[in-house]
């Protein structure tokens, strides 16, 4: 399937400013007209309530605020619009234990550096076409595993505006 990506906005945030080009040159390539970039967690934050990016691209080790912090604001925020914004972590850490640690925190995809311009796009095709509810569970919001987005693992629309008013209300509460 080919996409028209070019009314999608993506935020990359990587520390490398060569990175942030090769991303910016890759995505520009597959028809991504508006590219943002930061280069931490805290800019990248700060871009993501400013702009609301489709798709968010972030590395996993930066300074002062790394990748994983980055994630457990990003998925903390107030506004739903902004804490359930896709996110594919890009990092040549993908050991498992680093994999397991960003999807409990909340990534949609990972993609292992040196990265691959196929993988970007099968990444971004998944994150667009792919549209997961979201689970809290344990004080943390994150996509529901894939198979849960099946209209029956959905709540009603009651259930979710009541899960939405009082964020953390249940441990395993779905969000549309």
């Amino acid at each position: 399937m080919v996409l028209d990506l070019s009314a999608v906005s993506v935020l990359v945030i990587d520390d490398n400013s060569h990175m942030r080009s090769l991303f910016r040159a890759i995505l520009g390539g597959f028809g991504v007209r508006r590219i943002f970039d930061a280069v931490d967690g805290a800019e990248g934050f700060a871009t993501t309530v400013d702009r609301k990016p489709d798709v968010v691209i972030c590395d996993w080790v930066m300074s002062p605020l790394s990748g994983a912090e980055f994630l457990a604001l990003l998925r903390a925020d107030a506004d739903m619009g902004v804490a359930t914004t896709p996110v594919i972590l890009a990092s040549a850490d993908a050991r498992k234990p680093v994999v397991l640690e960003a999807v409990d925190l909340g990534i949609h995809e990972f993609l292992a550096k040196p990265l691959a311009p196929a993988m970007l796009y099968h990444r971004l095709q998944r994150v667009l076409t792919e549209h997961r509810p979201f689970l809290r569970s344990g004080g943390r919001l994150r996509p529901a595993p894939r198979g849960c987005t099946r209209a029956s693992a959905r709540p009603s629309p009651a259930v979710a505006a009541a899960a939405l008013a009082t964020p953390g209300a249940g441990s395993n509460t779905l969000y549309i």
